[in-house]
């Protein structure tokens, strides 16, 4: 009876040293966050294990010789939670201290020599589990500990001599030793499971700050050039959010302002932003009485657009409100956040520069060939028919008015994008006479913003490449909303788009050609790529069509 005692004792003792060590920071970060031990942190891991192996025979009670213990779960639990190092050492330590606690016992090889095997075997089993990624469920503790302890009772009968008393001891402590010590191993797991269960919800609360974070800051970060007054307003949003205790959000130029503050940061640290987030303590720079010196933690990490540095983040937090590893992993969050959004604005911004770029191009390309013509033709008339050049004369201004203000506006309103259409038509109109025939079908009282310069183009191309290929050419225009979106055909009866040029349009290889193919890439880009034109061709003409959707994405 006083074995079975004994057993529980040593079990319970196992549990209050399990919830001792997760309340431990460093132990948590060790076992949490195995791919960063340290050689350091594994020696100091495998001693605590080791130190339970200690324990467990000290406070082993006395039978024919033989010390029935717990140490099989110091010496299997270490390298089953932390890995072959600390399971190992926690072994070779509890093998070597139950040698020299009594080291002429009958049992004392066997003994020492299965704690190392326990150590050995929980360090096999964690990196065959670790590669395929594979839980430890509650049976399978229940079976390698019993494993374990059966593997214990053989060593005893081979070693221990006489073989009756090795019979004889292994009948008396068997079954307690198999039984309790399988279950205490679970009861250790339960504690730890505890311990990721909490890590879990840490992060997932670290996650949140950091998008609320993200979400406040996302019009400040979003610009193709961020002012002092943004990295302040960021900085004041940053620390409103989080329990920090300052906020160092700077520009490249502006980081010896570090060195500025009432902080004592180091060239260590501002070097390991350089390269990748870094965390230290430090302290400020004005002393408190008797000496006293608060220590707190910065995390700071440079802000990145592909491999150039464009900014630092720093935070301090005083120790209380947060661990070393919470504030880098926020720190880490947030940069990462920065650098991705305000690249990805930086080409969007760009792209859209590109866009307005080619817009002027075809604004210069149309404007002196379109004047020449025009004024040749309306020169013709002045003698002949003057009052029809003078309100020729004032179509030209109404044209050229439009495209001055499209210089400014990159969306206007579809009625004006048709005045200025009409007032291209009567100019042609009046040049080829009654070679041209024009008829248009619009929907009266129509109201949407579209990019500016998108019909005129197209119009004159259904002029100039296809109309006029005939005698007699014919231009029509139709429009009105379908639906939501507003839909335009602009068809003429010329001889067709040539195949090879139609394919190059479709496959947008065309090289130096600004008309169809730039209108067709502006309307893409607003409103995304089922909103490009719809060419139909054929030997007897070409219908262009193009839909506008309710709301632009600009």
């Amino acid at each position: 009876m006083e074995l079975y005692y004994n057993m529980i004792v040593n079990i319970g003792f196992l549990i209050l040293i399990a919830n001792i060590l997760v309340r431990i920071p460093v132990v948590t970060q060790i076992i949490c966050e195995e791919k960063k031990h340290t050689l350091l942190a594994k020696l100091v891991l495998g001693a605590i294990f080791g130190g339970f192996c200690i324990f467990s025979t000290c406070t082993g009670a006395q039978v024919q010789g033989a010390i029935p213990n717990t140490r099989v779960l110091g010496a299997l639990a270490g390298g089953l939670l932390c890995g072959p190092t600390v399971g190992i050492l926690a072994g070779l330590i509890g093998s070597v201290h139950r040698i020299l606690f009594d080291i002429h016992g009958v049992t004392t090889f066997a003994c020492a020599l299965s704690t190392f095997m326990e150590g050995v075997l929980g360090a096999l089993i964690y990196t065959f589990f670790q590669k395929r990624n594979i839980d430890f469920e509650w049976y399978f503790l229940v079976m390698i500990t019993a494993a374990c302890e059966c593997l214990h009772m053989v060593n005893l009968l081979i070693f221990v001599k006489p073989f009756s008393l090795a019979e004889s001891i292994v009948k008396v402590i068997a079954i307690p030793m198999v039984t309790f010590n399988s279950a205490g191993m679970v009861w250790f797991f339960s504690v730890f499971e505890d311990v990721y269960t909490k890590q879990n919800l840490i992060a997932a609360d670290k996650m949140r700050l950091a998008l609320n974070i993200a979400d406040a800051c996302v019009l400040n970060i979003r610009k193709s050039r961020i002012t002092d007054d943004d990295y302040k307003e960021m900085e004041k949003t940053i620390s409103g959010f989080s329990r920090c205790r300052d906020v160092f959000f700077l520009p490249y130029s502006q980081k010896n302002r570090l060195f500025e503050s009432e902080y004592e940061f180091g060239e260590s640290f501002v070097e390991g932003m350089e390269k990748e987030c870094t965390t230290q303590l430090i302290y400020r720079k004005e002393k408190r009485p008797f000496g006293f010196r608060q220590a707190l933690v910065a995390s700071g990490c440079r802000v990145t657009m592909g491999n150039e540095t464009w900014g630092y983040l720093v935070l301090v937090f005083e120790r209380r409100y947060s661990s070393p590893e919470a504030a880098e992993c926020l720190v880490s969050a947030l940069a990462k956040f920065f650098s991705t959004n305000y690249e990805a604005y930086q080409v969007e911004y760009q792209k859209k520069m590109r866009e307005r770029a080619e817009f002027r191009v075809l604004q210069s390309q149309i404007n002196p060939h379109f004047l020449f013509n025009s004024l040749n033709t309306i020169s013709c008339f002045c003698r002949e028919k003057p009052d029809y050049a003078r309100e020729l004369l004032l179509a030209l201004s109404v044209y050229f008015r439009h495209n001055l203000n499209s210089s400014n506006d990159y969306m206007i309103d579809i009625a004006a994008e048709f005045e200025q259409v009409d007032a291209y038509l009567m100019l042609e109109k009046a040049r080829f006479e009654d070679r041209l025939r024009i008829e248009k079908n619009i929907e009266e009282d129509i109201h949407m913003q579209v990019p500016t310069l998108i019909l005129q183009p197209i119009v004159e191309n259904a002029i100039k490449h296809g109309a006029m290929k005939r005698e007699i050419g014919e231009v029509r225009i139709d429009a009105g909303m379908d639906g939501e979106e507003l839909l335009i055909k602009i068809s003429d009866n010329g001889h067709g788009i040539p195949d090879q040029v139609l394919r190059a349009f479709n496959d947008k290889t065309t090289k130096g050609k600004y008309g169809l193919l730039n209108v067709d890439g502006r309307l893409r880009s607003i409103y995304g790529e089922k909103y490009g034109l719809a060419i139909d061709s054929s030997p007897e003409g070409t219908t262009v069509t193009i839909r506008i959707p309710p709301r632009t994405l600009i």
